[in-house]
């Protein structure tokens, strides 16, 4: 029964300008149900109380996997929930970390090297940026890959002014 609150499925996109500047917001008539379930997760994993011991029986990669795949949504009230929501994970189940990383990488990759698009794009780079905005100088090699090898080849008109700010945090924290 979670996990079909959580993890409702999404309409199939027929909106070929998501990207789009001038595309108003699609909102989802179950927007606010959904919204409720989120705050509620929020609170649960906000409450001194809890426990991520505990709660790893749940929320694992699968949970993870699922929760990106709903960044897909076109209406982007839910983008600011699951945003809160990855970014209170990946700060607490720090066993996750590099599974967030690498499947926030395929996401772009799939938008770099394929036709796919993805609605919640400007939402996972914001995360990212917070996720760089931490890491230790100098960088680690895997780091580094990840940089020459999804942010750059990101640089398109559609991503530009995120990504420059993220490359320059790179450069910052690389200064070896």
């Amino acid at each position: 029964m979670i996990n079909a609150n959580i993890f409702p499925t999404l309409p199939s996109s027929d909106n070929p300008d998501v990207y789009s500047e001038d595309n108003e917001s699609i909102l989802e008539a179950s927007g606010p149900h959904i919204q409720l379930v989120h705050e509620f997760f929020l609170r649960f994993s906000e409450s001194p109380n809890f426990q991520p011991s505990i709660a790893n029986r749940y929320i694992h990669q699968k949970f993870v996997q699922q929760l990106l795949e709903l960044f897909d949504s076109e209406d982007p009230r839910e983008h600011d929930f699951l945003k809160t929501v990855l970014y209170q994970i990946y700060g607490k189940f720090h066993g996750l970390r590099a599974f967030i990383r690498k499947q926030i990488s395929n996401i772009f990759i799939r938008l770099i090297y394929g036709t796919e698009r993805f609605n919640g794009v400007a939402e996972l780079l914001e995360i990212l940026g917070s996720i760089i905005s931490v890491w230790a100088s100098p960088l680690k090699a895997e780091r580094k890959q990840f940089l020459m090898k999804v942010l750059i080849p990101m640089h398109t008109a559609l991503f530009r002014a995120q990504l420059a700010q993220y490359v320059l945090q790179f450069l910052e924290k690389d200064t070896a």
